[in-house]
Protein backbone atom coordinates (compact mmCIF):
# COMPACT_ATOMS: atom_id res chain seq x y z
CA UNK A 1 0.00 0.00 0.00
CA UNK A 2 1.31 3.84 -0.96
CA UNK A 3 1.96 5.46 1.90
CA UNK A 4 0.47 8.98 1.91
CA UNK A 5 3.51 10.76 1.06
CA UNK A 6 3.76 8.65 -1.97
CA UNK A 7 0.63 9.19 -3.24
CA UNK A 8 0.90 13.09 -2.67
CA UNK A 9 4.39 12.95 -4.88
CA UNK A 10 2.95 10.90 -7.60
CA UNK A 11 -0.40 13.45 -7.55
CA UNK A 12 1.90 15.97 -8.09
CA UNK A 13 3.91 14.08 -10.86
CA UNK A 14 1.03 13.48 -12.68
CA UNK A 15 -0.36 16.86 -12.65
CA UNK A 16 3.58 17.71 -14.28
CA UNK A 17 2.79 15.34 -16.50
CA UNK A 18 -0.49 17.02 -18.10
CA UNK A 19 0.65 20.39 -17.13
CA UNK A 20 3.57 20.34 -19.61
CA UNK A 21 1.28 18.10 -22.96
CA UNK A 22 0.27 20.30 -25.67
CA UNK A 23 -2.77 20.17 -26.64
CA UNK A 24 -2.46 16.94 -29.38
CA UNK A 25 -1.62 14.98 -26.45
CA UNK A 26 -3.11 16.15 -23.50
CA UNK A 27 -6.08 13.90 -23.83
CA UNK A 28 -4.10 10.71 -23.89
CA UNK A 29 -2.01 12.00 -20.99
CA UNK A 30 -5.29 12.23 -19.26
CA UNK A 31 -6.57 9.05 -20.07
CA UNK A 32 -3.29 7.73 -18.71
CA UNK A 33 -3.84 9.69 -15.39
CA UNK A 34 -7.47 8.17 -15.17
CA UNK A 35 -6.46 4.80 -15.66
CA UNK A 36 -3.06 5.22 -12.59
CA UNK A 37 -5.67 6.53 -10.18
CA UNK A 38 -8.38 3.70 -10.59
CA UNK A 39 -5.73 1.47 -9.19
CA UNK A 40 -5.03 3.61 -5.97
CA UNK A 41 -7.86 2.71 -3.93
CA UNK A 42 -7.51 5.20 -1.22
CA UNK A 43 -8.08 8.38 -4.02
CA UNK A 44 -10.98 6.17 -5.63
CA UNK A 45 -12.77 6.69 -2.31
CA UNK A 46 -12.11 10.23 -1.81
CA UNK A 47 -13.29 10.98 -5.02
CA UNK A 48 -16.14 8.80 -4.62
CA UNK A 49 -16.89 10.46 -1.28
CA UNK A 50 -16.71 14.02 -3.24
CA UNK A 51 -19.01 13.26 -5.09
CA UNK A 52 -21.87 12.94 -2.38
CA UNK A 53 -21.04 16.22 -0.60
CA UNK A 54 -23.34 18.01 -2.99
CA UNK A 55 -25.04 15.44 -5.10
CA UNK A 56 -27.75 18.03 -6.10
CA UNK A 57 -25.14 19.61 -8.73
CA UNK A 58 -26.06 20.26 -12.21
CA UNK A 59 -22.86 18.58 -13.71
CA UNK A 60 -24.02 18.56 -17.62
CA UNK A 61 -25.51 22.30 -17.04
CA UNK A 62 -22.20 23.64 -15.54
CA UNK A 63 -20.20 21.76 -18.28
CA UNK A 64 -21.92 23.27 -21.08
CA UNK A 65 -21.06 26.60 -20.15
CA UNK A 66 -17.69 26.17 -21.22
CA UNK A 67 -18.84 26.53 -25.08
CA UNK A 68 -19.84 30.00 -26.25
CA UNK A 69 -17.59 31.95 -23.81
CA UNK A 70 -20.40 32.64 -21.96
CA UNK A 71 -18.10 33.30 -18.68
CA UNK A 72 -16.46 30.10 -16.10
CA UNK A 73 -17.48 29.94 -12.67
CA UNK A 74 -18.10 27.04 -10.32
CA UNK A 75 -21.48 25.82 -9.26
CA UNK A 76 -20.30 24.43 -6.18
CA UNK A 77 -20.25 25.67 -2.74
CA UNK A 78 -17.41 22.97 -1.86
CA UNK A 79 -13.98 22.12 -2.42
CA UNK A 80 -15.20 18.53 -2.35
CA UNK A 81 -18.07 20.34 -5.17
CA UNK A 82 -15.68 21.95 -7.42
CA UNK A 83 -13.63 18.73 -7.56
CA UNK A 84 -16.33 16.38 -8.58
CA UNK A 85 -16.96 18.96 -11.34
CA UNK A 86 -13.33 19.27 -12.08
CA UNK A 87 -13.61 15.35 -12.25
CA UNK A 88 -16.61 15.72 -14.89
CA UNK A 89 -14.51 17.70 -17.15
CA UNK A 90 -10.88 15.00 -16.78
CA UNK A 91 -13.43 12.67 -17.85
CA UNK A 92 -14.54 13.93 -20.71
CA UNK A 93 -10.95 15.05 -22.04
CA UNK A 94 -9.97 11.28 -21.39
CA UNK A 95 -12.79 9.78 -23.26
CA UNK A 96 -12.60 12.18 -26.51
CA UNK A 97 -12.25 9.71 -29.74
CA UNK A 98 -11.07 12.37 -31.47
CA UNK A 99 -8.06 13.24 -28.64
CA UNK A 100 -8.02 16.67 -29.48
CA UNK A 101 -11.68 17.87 -29.37
CA UNK A 102 -12.30 17.98 -25.72
CA UNK A 103 -9.32 19.98 -24.78
CA UNK A 104 -10.29 22.20 -27.59
CA UNK A 105 -13.56 22.45 -26.10
CA UNK A 106 -13.24 22.72 -22.35
CA UNK A 107 -9.58 25.40 -23.50
CA UNK A 108 -11.19 27.27 -25.58
CA UNK A 109 -14.03 28.22 -23.54
CA UNK A 110 -11.07 29.49 -20.52
CA UNK A 111 -8.04 30.85 -22.73
CA UNK A 112 -8.31 34.28 -24.38
CA UNK A 113 -5.42 33.54 -26.01
CA UNK A 114 -5.13 32.25 -29.97
CA UNK A 115 -2.65 29.23 -29.50
CA UNK A 116 -4.18 25.86 -28.86
CA UNK A 117 -1.45 24.97 -26.31
CA UNK A 118 -2.24 27.85 -24.10
CA UNK A 119 -5.54 26.66 -24.07
CA UNK A 120 -4.45 23.51 -22.97
CA UNK A 121 -2.17 24.36 -20.33
CA UNK A 122 -5.24 27.12 -19.17
CA UNK A 123 -7.43 24.05 -18.79
CA UNK A 124 -4.89 21.90 -16.76
CA UNK A 125 -4.20 25.04 -14.26
CA UNK A 126 -7.61 26.21 -13.87
CA UNK A 127 -9.40 22.75 -14.03
CA UNK A 128 -7.37 19.94 -13.37
CA UNK A 129 -5.40 21.75 -10.51
CA UNK A 130 -8.21 22.25 -8.30
CA UNK A 131 -9.02 18.42 -8.90
CA UNK A 132 -5.04 17.55 -7.63
CA UNK A 133 -5.23 19.83 -4.95
CA UNK A 134 -8.26 18.95 -3.33
CA UNK A 135 -6.71 15.06 -3.29
CA UNK A 136 -3.71 15.69 -2.31
CA UNK A 137 -4.97 17.67 0.70
CA UNK A 138 -7.32 15.30 1.60
CA UNK A 139 -4.58 12.35 1.69
CA UNK A 140 -2.94 14.23 4.02
CA UNK A 141 -5.82 15.71 6.12
CA UNK A 142 -9.20 13.10 6.63
CA UNK A 143 -8.69 9.82 5.75
CA UNK A 144 -11.24 8.63 3.28
CA UNK A 145 -14.02 6.63 5.73
CA UNK A 146 -14.59 3.91 3.33
CA UNK A 147 -10.79 2.87 3.17
CA UNK A 148 -10.46 3.13 6.77
CA UNK A 149 -13.64 0.64 6.88
CA UNK A 150 -11.43 -1.31 4.28
CA UNK A 151 -8.42 -1.61 6.38
CA UNK A 152 -10.59 -2.29 9.26
CA UNK A 153 -11.66 -5.42 7.27
CA UNK A 154 -8.51 -6.39 6.59
CA UNK A 155 -7.17 -6.09 10.16
CA UNK A 156 -9.91 -8.12 11.95
CA UNK A 157 -8.94 -11.08 8.66
CA UNK A 158 -5.99 -11.29 9.21
CA UNK A 159 -4.22 -10.40 12.91
CA UNK A 160 -7.69 -10.44 15.32
CA UNK A 161 -10.52 -12.52 14.06
CA UNK A 162 -9.28 -15.97 16.15
CA UNK A 163 -9.28 -13.16 19.82
CA UNK A 164 -12.39 -11.37 19.09
CA UNK A 165 -14.33 -15.21 18.22
CA UNK A 166 -13.38 -15.72 21.47
CA UNK A 167 -14.81 -12.94 23.15
CA UNK A 168 -17.91 -13.39 21.04
CA UNK A 169 -18.73 -17.15 22.48
CA UNK A 170 -17.52 -15.96 25.78
CA UNK A 171 -21.11 -13.87 25.78
CA UNK A 172 -23.14 -14.69 22.89
CA UNK A 173 -26.29 -13.01 24.26
CA UNK A 174 -23.74 -9.13 23.94
CA UNK A 175 -21.97 -10.57 20.53
CA UNK A 176 -22.44 -7.96 18.68
CA UNK A 177 -20.57 -5.20 21.44
CA UNK A 178 -17.65 -7.21 20.77
CA UNK A 179 -17.31 -6.30 16.89
CA UNK A 180 -18.40 -2.94 17.86
CA UNK A 181 -15.91 -2.41 20.67
CA UNK A 182 -13.11 -3.79 18.29
CA UNK A 183 -14.52 -1.52 14.75
CA UNK A 184 -14.12 1.59 17.84
CA UNK A 185 -10.69 0.94 18.98
CA UNK A 186 -9.66 0.45 15.52
CA UNK A 187 -11.20 3.96 14.33
CA UNK A 188 -9.60 5.66 17.06
CA UNK A 189 -5.81 4.72 15.95
CA UNK A 190 -6.90 5.58 12.94
CA UNK A 191 -7.71 9.39 14.28
CA UNK A 192 -11.34 9.04 13.89
CA UNK A 193 -12.77 11.97 16.35
CA UNK A 194 -14.38 10.16 19.18
CA UNK A 195 -15.76 7.24 17.48
CA UNK A 196 -18.81 7.46 19.57
CA UNK A 197 -22.37 7.77 19.78
CA UNK A 198 -22.75 11.29 20.45
CA UNK A 199 -26.29 12.23 20.51
CA UNK A 200 -29.38 10.58 20.06
CA UNK A 201 -31.55 11.31 16.91
CA UNK A 202 -35.43 10.70 16.35
CA UNK A 203 -34.63 6.91 15.16
CA UNK A 204 -32.46 5.98 17.75
CA UNK A 205 -28.96 5.46 18.76
CA UNK A 206 -26.35 4.63 16.05
CA UNK A 207 -23.64 2.25 16.61
CA UNK A 208 -20.58 4.92 15.60
CA UNK A 209 -21.35 8.82 14.67
CA UNK A 210 -18.64 10.82 14.21
CA UNK A 211 -17.25 13.92 12.46
CA UNK A 212 -21.11 15.52 11.40
CA UNK A 213 -19.93 18.59 10.53
CA UNK A 214 -17.76 17.46 8.17
CA UNK A 215 -17.28 16.33 4.46
CA UNK A 216 -16.38 13.02 5.54
CA UNK A 217 -18.98 11.70 8.68
CA UNK A 218 -19.16 9.11 9.69
CA UNK A 219 -22.48 7.27 10.18
CA UNK A 220 -22.25 3.38 10.84
CA UNK A 221 -23.80 0.26 11.86
CA UNK A 222 -22.33 -3.37 12.77
CA UNK A 223 -24.55 -6.25 12.46
CA UNK A 224 -23.46 -10.21 13.17
CA UNK A 225 -24.89 -12.29 10.24
CA UNK A 226 -24.91 -15.84 11.52
CA UNK A 227 -27.39 -16.93 8.46
CA UNK A 228 -30.76 -14.58 9.02
CA UNK A 229 -30.82 -12.22 6.22
CA UNK A 230 -33.13 -9.86 8.49
CA UNK A 231 -30.30 -8.98 10.61
CA UNK A 232 -28.21 -7.33 7.43
CA UNK A 233 -31.81 -5.83 6.44
CA UNK A 234 -32.63 -3.84 9.20
CA UNK A 235 -29.00 -2.45 9.89
CA UNK A 236 -29.46 -1.06 6.16
CA UNK A 237 -32.78 0.36 7.55
CA UNK A 238 -31.22 1.88 10.29
CA UNK A 239 -28.42 3.20 8.95
CA UNK A 240 -30.45 4.93 6.03
CA UNK A 241 -32.73 6.77 8.87
CA UNK A 242 -29.84 8.07 10.62
CA UNK A 243 -28.01 9.18 7.52
CA UNK A 244 -31.36 11.22 7.34
CA UNK A 245 -32.06 12.26 10.68
CA UNK A 246 -28.52 14.70 10.20
CA UNK A 247 -28.94 15.40 6.39
CA UNK A 248 -25.66 13.34 5.60
CA UNK A 249 -26.20 11.10 2.25
CA UNK A 250 -23.93 8.53 3.00
CA UNK A 251 -23.68 5.56 5.92
CA UNK A 252 -21.79 2.71 6.12
CA UNK A 253 -23.10 -1.13 7.42
CA UNK A 254 -20.31 -3.68 8.68
CA UNK A 255 -21.35 -6.68 8.55
CA UNK A 256 -19.57 -9.58 10.58
CA UNK A 257 -20.25 -12.67 9.05
CA UNK A 258 -20.29 -15.98 11.03
CA UNK A 259 -21.46 -18.26 9.11
CA UNK A 260 -18.15 -19.62 7.76
CA UNK A 261 -19.65 -19.04 4.13
CA UNK A 262 -18.67 -16.33 1.74
CA UNK A 263 -21.34 -13.53 1.84
CA UNK A 264 -22.40 -12.43 -2.43
CA UNK A 265 -23.80 -9.29 -1.54
CA UNK A 266 -26.13 -7.00 -4.01
CA UNK A 267 -24.82 -3.35 -5.33
CA UNK A 268 -26.30 -0.46 -7.05
CA UNK A 269 -22.58 0.15 -8.71
CA UNK A 270 -20.16 -1.81 -10.91
CA UNK A 271 -18.86 -5.01 -9.70
CA UNK A 272 -15.61 -3.16 -9.63
CA UNK A 273 -16.40 -1.17 -6.86
CA UNK A 274 -16.88 -0.86 -2.98
CA UNK A 275 -21.11 -2.71 -2.81
CA UNK A 276 -23.37 -0.16 -1.85
CA UNK A 277 -27.37 0.22 -2.30
CA UNK A 278 -28.75 3.45 -2.39
CA UNK A 279 -32.13 4.04 -0.40
CA UNK A 280 -34.01 7.10 -0.10
CA UNK A 281 -31.20 9.27 -0.93
CA UNK A 282 -28.45 7.81 1.19
CA UNK A 283 -25.74 5.31 -0.42
CA UNK A 284 -24.96 3.10 2.46
CA UNK A 285 -21.61 1.18 1.96
CA UNK A 286 -21.85 -2.39 2.61
CA UNK A 287 -18.73 -4.11 4.40
CA UNK A 288 -18.78 -7.73 4.91
CA UNK A 289 -15.97 -9.27 7.27
CA UNK A 290 -15.35 -13.06 7.37
CA UNK A 291 -15.36 -13.34 11.00
CA UNK A 292 -15.81 -16.81 11.90
CA UNK A 293 -12.13 -18.54 12.34
CA UNK A 294 -11.59 -20.76 9.35
CA UNK A 295 -11.52 -24.86 11.01
CA UNK A 296 -9.08 -26.19 8.67
CA UNK A 297 -6.19 -24.51 6.34
CA UNK A 298 -7.65 -23.19 3.24
CA UNK A 299 -6.15 -25.82 0.83
CA UNK A 300 -8.01 -28.36 3.05
CA UNK A 301 -11.40 -26.85 3.52
CA UNK A 302 -12.36 -26.83 0.31
CA UNK A 303 -14.58 -24.42 -1.71
CA UNK A 304 -17.25 -23.02 0.19
CA UNK A 305 -20.66 -22.49 -1.33
CA UNK A 306 -21.18 -18.59 -1.58
CA UNK A 307 -24.91 -17.19 0.62
CA UNK A 308 -26.36 -15.11 -2.43
CA UNK A 309 -28.55 -12.26 -0.78
CA UNK A 310 -30.89 -10.04 -3.65
CA UNK A 311 -31.81 -6.50 -2.95
CA UNK A 312 -35.19 -7.21 -2.61
CA UNK A 313 -34.46 -9.34 0.61
CA UNK A 314 -32.47 -6.24 2.20
CA UNK A 315 -34.54 -3.45 0.49
CA UNK A 316 -38.52 -5.33 1.53
CA UNK A 317 -37.43 -8.18 3.67
CA UNK A 318 -41.14 -8.90 4.55
CA UNK A 319 -41.90 -9.16 0.83
CA UNK A 320 -38.92 -11.72 -0.08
Amino acid sequence: MRTEQDLQVALRERYRRCLVQGFETLSHETALFREWLSKQAKLISLVEDAARVEPELDIDTWMKSFYGHYGFNWHSRTEAGRATLAWAVINAVADDPQGQQGVLSFGHGLSSSNNLNDSARELVERIYQPFFDYLIDHVAGESSVLYILDRFVRYVEWFVREDLYIAYQADTANGERVYDQALRRFLFREGINMPYSQAKSASGLSDVLTDLDTEDPLICEVKLFTGDKRGIAGGLHQAVLYAQDYGKNSAYLVIMNLSGRPLNLPSDGPESAPRYLDLSGVRVYLMPVRALPPETSASKAGKAKPIVIMRDSLVDPDSA
